[in-house]
């Protein structure tokens, strides 16, 4: 259902809803995919089309076998997700495609419910601890991997023809972590990513030693809980952070003793912050006080270094 409230509009759903995510791979349309919950009902996965030109919102509803905890957008193809499923099913994480979907604008006749196709189940050991609770793809079109991330471990997988392998494993209990939150990849090296366990955030090359993988960790990035983070695709060194104490900080990984920035205008646990892919000097948060914040941090962007001339902030 939409609601138009003059220049916005709002997309109404009737389900409970924990996951969205914009859909990566597709350069000419503005698309984003929503899962319900699935707790009483059948779930479903809303693939939403916002027209510019018209001023207006379509979507496509796809059947799911069962309810959705996060899910992730591949950048190598707009049509797949990585879904992880709830705790009631035995794939807890799976590729599907969401078929038939126009690469213009959507009509009536494409809102007609369709099924999801399942292509590929990342199997998840019975001894695992914890089920997933959130899933990152490489921004890369060329990087075909995903990272699972339960509060035990971060698994990593690579995508071929028809099937996902697990490459990677990052333990929490080995490496002395604390549960983990979140995970976000390294926008240009293809083995590179940063967790968030506690109050801590670590950065980790896979090429290396599974003793040695760990090349960076900032102990207290924040006074509580470290819950999101993400990577400036421009400036690939620096790394924003939400924690529980109600601050976003900006770090430079090759520097961090102190944040480059702190933005302090949530007053509850921030639970997402995302830098725009076009224009890093804008950034998102929102948090348990039900705010999204847009925020402007030019001083520690790509157009703050090329108008200084300097190869770095920390320069």
């Amino acid at each position: 259902m939409e609601v138009s409230r003059g220049a916005s509009h709002v997309y109404g759903i009737e389900r409970h809803t924990l996951c969205l995510t914009p859909v990566a791979g597709d350069t000419q349309r503005c698309r984003f995919a929503l899962g319900t919950l699935g707790i009483t009902e059948p779930s479903e996965i809303h693939l939403v089309d916002f027209d510019s030109d018209e001023n207006s919102l379509a979507s496509i509803v796809y059947k799911h076998t069962c309810g959705i905890r996060a899910l992730a957008s591949t950048p190598w193809d707009s049509s797949q997700l990585v879904v992880v499923n709830n705790a009631s099913v035995d794939v807890p994480v799976e590729l599907v495609r969401l078929n038939n979907v126009p690469e213009g604008p959507m009509s009536s006749r494409d809102a007609l419910e369709q099924s999801v196709e399942s292509i590929a189940a990342l199997e998840t050991p019975s001894a695992e601890p914890q089920l997933p609770h959130a899933v990152v793809c490489h921004p890369s079109l060329y990087n075909k991997t995903a990272a699972v991330v339960s509060s035990s471990s971060v698994r990593v997988w690579e995508f071929g023809a028809p099937t996902a392998t697990q490459t990677h494993t990052i333990w929490a209990s080995r490496n002395s972590m604390d549960d983990i939150e979140a995970a976000a990849w390294h926008p240009t090296a293809a083995a590179q990513l940063s967790t968030a366990d506690g109050t801590c955030v670590r950065s980790w090359d896979l090429r290396l030693d599974p003793k040695s993988q760990q090349t960076m960790a900032i102990e207290y990035a924040h006074s509580g809980k470290v819950r999101a983070l993400d990577y400036n695709p421009n400036l690939p060194y620096v790394l924003a952070t939400g924690g529980d104490d109600g601050s976003v900080r900006l770090w430079d990984a090759r520097s961090p003793a102190a944040p480059l920035m702190e933005i302090a205008n949530h007053t509850h646990w921030i639970y997402s912050v995302a830098f725009n892919p076009n224009h890093d000097q804008l950034l998102l948060s929102a948090g348990a006080d039900g705010l999204v914040n847009l925020e402007s941090t030019v001083s520690a962007s790509s157009a703050q270094v090329v108008a200084a001339g300097l190869g770095g902030l920390s320069e």
